[in-house]
Protein backbone atom coordinates (compact mmCIF):
# COMPACT_ATOMS: atom_id res chain seq x y z
CA UNK A 1 0.00 0.00 0.00
CA UNK A 2 2.57 2.64 0.61
CA UNK A 3 5.94 2.73 -0.61
CA UNK A 4 7.59 6.06 -0.31
CA UNK A 5 7.43 7.46 3.39
CA UNK A 6 8.80 10.83 3.79
CA UNK A 7 9.48 11.54 7.57
CA UNK A 8 10.82 15.07 8.24
CA UNK A 9 13.49 15.38 11.05
CA UNK A 10 15.12 18.75 12.13
CA UNK A 11 17.37 16.62 15.07
CA UNK A 12 14.66 17.53 17.29
CA UNK A 13 12.38 15.27 19.78
CA UNK A 14 9.65 15.49 16.80
CA UNK A 15 11.85 14.16 14.46
CA UNK A 16 12.02 10.59 16.22
CA UNK A 17 8.16 10.79 16.74
CA UNK A 18 7.70 11.26 12.87
CA UNK A 19 10.30 8.33 12.65
CA UNK A 20 8.82 6.17 14.71
CA UNK A 21 5.47 6.54 13.26
CA UNK A 22 6.73 6.01 9.86
CA UNK A 23 7.78 2.90 11.17
CA UNK A 24 4.14 1.72 12.30
CA UNK A 25 2.09 2.92 9.78
CA UNK A 26 4.54 1.83 6.44
CA UNK A 27 6.86 -1.25 7.93
CA UNK A 28 7.48 -2.46 4.48
CA UNK A 29 7.90 0.59 2.81
CA UNK A 30 11.28 2.85 1.70
CA UNK A 31 11.27 5.49 5.01
CA UNK A 32 12.86 8.33 3.56
CA UNK A 33 14.72 11.23 6.09
CA UNK A 34 14.32 14.47 4.92
CA UNK A 35 16.12 17.54 6.26
CA UNK A 36 15.83 21.14 4.79
CA UNK A 37 19.10 23.36 6.34
CA UNK A 38 18.32 26.96 5.74
CA UNK A 39 20.70 27.78 2.72
CA UNK A 40 19.30 30.40 -0.30
CA UNK A 41 22.29 29.82 -3.15
CA UNK A 42 20.20 32.77 -5.17
CA UNK A 43 21.22 35.76 -2.53
CA UNK A 44 25.05 35.34 -3.54
CA UNK A 45 26.19 31.88 -5.37
CA UNK A 46 29.58 32.19 -4.69
CA UNK A 47 30.24 34.29 -1.84
CA UNK A 48 28.33 31.95 0.41
CA UNK A 49 28.91 28.48 -1.16
CA UNK A 50 31.55 27.24 1.20
CA UNK A 51 28.71 28.41 4.46
CA UNK A 52 26.35 26.43 2.04
CA UNK A 53 28.63 23.22 2.20
CA UNK A 54 29.17 23.22 5.47
CA UNK A 55 25.70 23.91 6.53
CA UNK A 56 24.98 20.92 4.03
CA UNK A 57 27.60 18.81 5.79
CA UNK A 58 26.61 19.44 9.31
CA UNK A 59 22.93 18.83 8.46
CA UNK A 60 23.79 15.51 7.16
CA UNK A 61 25.73 14.36 10.45
CA UNK A 62 22.65 14.93 12.20
CA UNK A 63 20.29 13.50 10.28
CA UNK A 64 22.73 10.22 10.38
CA UNK A 65 22.44 11.07 14.04
CA UNK A 66 18.81 10.45 14.06
CA UNK A 67 19.07 7.88 11.74
CA UNK A 68 21.30 5.94 13.75
CA UNK A 69 19.32 6.39 16.57
CA UNK A 70 16.34 5.16 15.40
CA UNK A 71 17.98 1.86 14.50
CA UNK A 72 17.19 2.80 11.06
CA UNK A 73 20.54 2.23 8.68
CA UNK A 74 19.28 1.46 5.17
CA UNK A 75 17.00 4.27 5.52
CA UNK A 76 17.62 7.36 2.40
CA UNK A 77 18.29 10.78 3.42
CA UNK A 78 17.69 13.45 1.40
CA UNK A 79 18.84 17.04 2.52
CA UNK A 80 17.38 19.82 0.39
CA UNK A 81 18.62 23.67 0.66
CA UNK A 82 15.58 25.63 1.03
CA UNK A 83 14.11 28.38 3.38
CA UNK A 84 11.08 26.78 3.75
CA UNK A 85 11.52 23.29 5.34
CA UNK A 86 7.55 22.78 4.53
CA UNK A 87 8.26 24.19 1.06
CA UNK A 88 11.10 21.65 0.74
CA UNK A 89 9.09 18.46 1.80
CA UNK A 90 6.23 19.66 -0.26
CA UNK A 91 8.50 19.62 -3.38
CA UNK A 92 10.91 16.39 -2.30
CA UNK A 93 7.14 14.46 -1.57
CA UNK A 94 6.18 15.51 -5.70
CA UNK A 95 9.28 14.65 -7.21
CA UNK A 96 9.53 11.12 -4.86
CA UNK A 97 5.86 10.17 -5.86
CA UNK A 98 5.62 9.74 -1.90
CA UNK A 99 2.35 7.98 -0.45
CA UNK A 100 2.99 9.92 2.58
CA UNK A 101 4.66 12.91 4.23
CA UNK A 102 5.09 11.69 8.29
CA UNK A 103 5.90 14.46 10.83
CA UNK A 104 5.87 15.17 14.34
CA UNK A 105 4.32 17.74 16.30
CA UNK A 106 5.41 20.83 18.61
CA UNK A 107 7.82 20.75 21.56
CA UNK A 108 5.40 22.47 23.40
CA UNK A 109 1.58 21.49 24.58
CA UNK A 110 0.68 18.23 26.88
CA UNK A 111 2.18 15.10 26.94
CA UNK A 112 0.23 13.10 24.07
CA UNK A 113 -1.08 15.53 22.21
CA UNK A 114 -0.30 17.01 19.17
CA UNK A 115 0.02 20.76 19.46
CA UNK A 116 1.44 21.81 15.83
CA UNK A 117 4.09 24.64 15.08
CA UNK A 118 4.61 26.50 12.40
CA UNK A 119 6.18 24.38 10.10
CA UNK A 120 4.05 20.78 10.71
CA UNK A 121 1.17 23.23 9.82
CA UNK A 122 2.64 24.62 6.83
CA UNK A 123 2.76 20.93 5.53
CA UNK A 124 -0.24 19.88 6.24
CA UNK A 125 -1.84 22.96 4.62
CA UNK A 126 0.04 22.31 1.28
CA UNK A 127 0.95 18.46 1.10
CA UNK A 128 0.14 17.11 -2.08
CA UNK A 129 -0.50 13.47 -0.35
CA UNK A 130 -1.42 12.61 2.73
CA UNK A 131 0.27 14.01 6.03
CA UNK A 132 0.29 11.72 8.98
CA UNK A 133 0.81 13.47 12.36
CA UNK A 134 2.81 12.05 15.66
CA UNK A 135 1.98 13.28 19.08
CA UNK A 136 4.50 14.17 21.26
CA UNK A 137 6.68 11.10 22.95
CA UNK A 138 5.21 8.73 20.26
CA UNK A 139 7.24 5.77 20.24
CA UNK A 140 5.41 3.74 17.45
CA UNK A 141 3.90 0.56 18.05
CA UNK A 142 1.36 -2.06 16.25
CA UNK A 143 -1.08 -1.04 14.72
CA UNK A 144 -4.46 -3.00 15.80
CA UNK A 145 -7.46 -0.68 15.07
CA UNK A 146 -7.73 2.00 12.62
CA UNK A 147 -10.35 4.90 12.67
CA UNK A 148 -11.89 7.12 10.41
CA UNK A 149 -13.96 10.25 10.62
CA UNK A 150 -17.09 9.80 8.39
CA UNK A 151 -19.34 12.78 7.31
CA UNK A 152 -21.09 12.08 3.67
CA UNK A 153 -18.64 14.61 1.80
CA UNK A 154 -15.98 13.35 -0.70
CA UNK A 155 -13.09 13.82 1.10
CA UNK A 156 -14.60 11.94 4.12
CA UNK A 157 -15.28 8.70 1.64
CA UNK A 158 -11.55 8.94 0.22
CA UNK A 159 -10.30 9.19 3.98
CA UNK A 160 -12.45 6.10 4.13
CA UNK A 161 -11.02 4.01 1.39
CA UNK A 162 -7.24 4.93 3.16
CA UNK A 163 -8.37 4.18 5.98
CA UNK A 164 -9.66 0.62 4.73
CA UNK A 165 -6.19 0.00 2.94
CA UNK A 166 -4.59 0.71 5.90
CA UNK A 167 -6.46 -1.58 8.29
CA UNK A 168 -6.14 -4.47 5.36
CA UNK A 169 -2.29 -3.80 5.65
CA UNK A 170 -1.91 -3.89 8.83
CA UNK A 171 -4.85 -6.94 9.36
CA UNK A 172 -7.02 -4.47 11.77
CA UNK A 173 -10.15 -3.68 12.88
CA UNK A 174 -12.04 -0.42 11.00
CA UNK A 175 -13.54 1.95 13.64
CA UNK A 176 -15.61 4.08 11.54
CA UNK A 177 -18.09 7.14 13.13
CA UNK A 178 -19.87 9.60 12.15
CA UNK A 179 -21.64 12.44 14.09
CA UNK A 180 -25.29 12.82 14.25
CA UNK A 181 -26.77 16.65 14.33
CA UNK A 182 -29.03 16.49 17.71
CA UNK A 183 -32.14 17.74 16.30
CA UNK A 184 -32.46 19.79 19.41
CA UNK A 185 -29.07 21.49 19.33
CA UNK A 186 -30.00 22.17 14.90
CA UNK A 187 -33.86 23.70 15.61
CA UNK A 188 -33.00 25.63 19.70
CA UNK A 189 -33.66 25.00 22.68
CA UNK A 190 -36.77 26.78 22.61
CA UNK A 191 -38.77 24.61 19.88
CA UNK A 192 -41.46 22.24 20.73
CA UNK A 193 -40.96 18.84 20.05
CA UNK A 194 -43.85 16.42 20.02
CA UNK A 195 -41.44 13.58 19.74
CA UNK A 196 -38.25 14.15 20.36
CA UNK A 197 -36.21 10.60 21.22
CA UNK A 198 -38.10 9.47 17.99
CA UNK A 199 -36.90 13.01 15.43
CA UNK A 200 -33.22 11.86 17.27
CA UNK A 201 -33.45 7.91 16.82
CA UNK A 202 -34.70 9.20 13.31
CA UNK A 203 -31.81 11.63 12.45
CA UNK A 204 -29.15 8.61 13.95
CA UNK A 205 -30.89 5.94 11.49
CA UNK A 206 -30.46 8.39 8.33
CA UNK A 207 -26.59 8.80 9.01
CA UNK A 208 -26.20 5.27 9.82
CA UNK A 209 -27.88 4.40 6.39
CA UNK A 210 -25.76 6.47 4.89
CA UNK A 211 -22.40 5.26 6.09
CA UNK A 212 -23.59 1.96 6.14
CA UNK A 213 -23.63 2.52 2.54
CA UNK A 214 -20.26 4.21 2.14
CA UNK A 215 -18.67 0.98 4.19
CA UNK A 216 -20.76 -1.20 1.45
CA UNK A 217 -18.59 0.26 -0.73
CA UNK A 218 -15.16 -0.97 0.35
CA UNK A 219 -13.67 -3.97 -0.72
CA UNK A 220 -14.81 -7.28 1.55
CA UNK A 221 -12.73 -9.05 3.88
CA UNK A 222 -12.53 -6.24 6.43
CA UNK A 223 -13.31 -6.52 10.23
CA UNK A 224 -15.41 -2.97 10.33
CA UNK A 225 -17.77 -1.58 13.29
CA UNK A 226 -19.28 1.70 11.86
CA UNK A 227 -21.90 3.60 14.01
CA UNK A 228 -23.81 6.71 13.68
CA UNK A 229 -24.09 8.28 16.95
CA UNK A 230 -25.81 11.49 18.29
CA UNK A 231 -24.04 14.50 19.47
CA UNK A 232 -21.08 16.76 18.65
CA UNK A 233 -18.54 16.39 16.26
CA UNK A 234 -15.82 16.72 18.67
CA UNK A 235 -17.39 14.50 21.34
CA UNK A 236 -17.58 11.89 18.67
CA UNK A 237 -14.27 12.37 17.76
CA UNK A 238 -12.89 12.40 20.61
CA UNK A 239 -14.40 9.02 22.17
CA UNK A 240 -13.32 7.21 18.96
CA UNK A 241 -9.69 8.27 19.40
CA UNK A 242 -9.41 7.23 22.35
CA UNK A 243 -9.92 3.53 21.57
CA UNK A 244 -7.84 3.61 18.02
CA UNK A 245 -3.92 3.74 17.44
CA UNK A 246 -4.34 5.48 14.25
CA UNK A 247 -7.46 8.06 12.94
CA UNK A 248 -7.91 8.77 9.40
CA UNK A 249 -9.72 11.93 8.75
CA UNK A 250 -10.17 14.06 4.92
CA UNK A 251 -9.36 17.13 4.29
CA UNK A 252 -10.37 19.87 1.90
CA UNK A 253 -9.97 20.37 -1.86
CA UNK A 254 -7.78 23.07 -3.09
CA UNK A 255 -7.34 23.66 -6.86
CA UNK A 256 -6.53 21.73 -9.48
CA UNK A 257 -3.31 20.00 -7.42
CA UNK A 258 -5.94 18.92 -4.79
CA UNK A 259 -3.69 19.42 -1.73
CA UNK A 260 -4.31 19.15 1.88
CA UNK A 261 -6.48 22.11 3.14
CA UNK A 262 -7.62 21.37 7.09
CA UNK A 263 -10.88 22.04 7.70
CA UNK A 264 -12.30 22.07 11.27
CA UNK A 265 -13.09 18.70 12.26
CA UNK A 266 -9.10 18.02 10.89
CA UNK A 267 -7.87 20.78 12.50
CA UNK A 268 -9.39 19.67 16.09
CA UNK A 269 -8.29 15.80 15.51
CA UNK A 270 -4.36 17.00 14.90
CA UNK A 271 -4.68 19.57 17.83
CA UNK A 272 -6.33 17.06 20.69
CA UNK A 273 -6.00 13.16 19.27
CA UNK A 274 -3.98 11.27 21.58
CA UNK A 275 -2.84 9.13 18.66
CA UNK A 276 -1.39 9.76 15.40
CA UNK A 277 -3.54 11.38 12.86
CA UNK A 278 -3.51 10.92 8.89
CA UNK A 279 -5.22 14.08 6.65
CA UNK A 280 -5.69 12.86 3.47
CA UNK A 281 -6.49 15.13 0.32
CA UNK A 282 -9.65 14.50 -1.53
CA UNK A 283 -8.32 12.63 -5.22
CA UNK A 284 -11.92 11.61 -5.98
CA UNK A 285 -11.96 13.80 -9.35
CA UNK A 286 -9.33 13.06 -11.92
CA UNK A 287 -7.85 16.39 -13.36
CA UNK A 288 -6.25 16.85 -16.86
CA UNK A 289 -2.56 17.52 -17.34
CA UNK A 290 -0.77 14.46 -15.20
CA UNK A 291 1.76 14.98 -12.95
CA UNK A 292 2.93 18.39 -12.25
CA UNK A 293 6.22 20.13 -13.28
CA UNK A 294 8.53 20.22 -10.21
CA UNK A 295 11.73 22.15 -10.02
CA UNK A 296 14.59 20.01 -9.55
CA UNK A 297 15.63 20.59 -5.60
CA UNK A 298 19.06 21.54 -4.32
CA UNK A 299 19.85 18.03 -2.36
CA UNK A 300 22.24 15.28 -1.53
CA UNK A 301 21.35 11.98 -1.11
CA UNK A 302 23.19 9.33 1.23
Amino acid sequence: MLKTVIAGVDGLAGGQDAIALARSLAPDAEIVLACAYPYDSTVSRFALLGFGTALREQTKHEVRRERDAAGLPDARIELVADTSPSHALHELAEREHADLVVTGSSKRGKVGRALLGDVSRAVLHGSPCPVAVAPKGFKGGQVRVVGAAFNDSPEAREALRFAADLARHHGARLCVRSAAQDPLAATGATTYVVDYDKLREDVRRETQHVLDEAVAALEPGLRVEAKAVVGSTAGVLDALCAGVDVVVCGSREWGAMRRVVLGSTSDRLIHHAPCPVVVVPRTAVAHDGGTADVAQLAGTRD
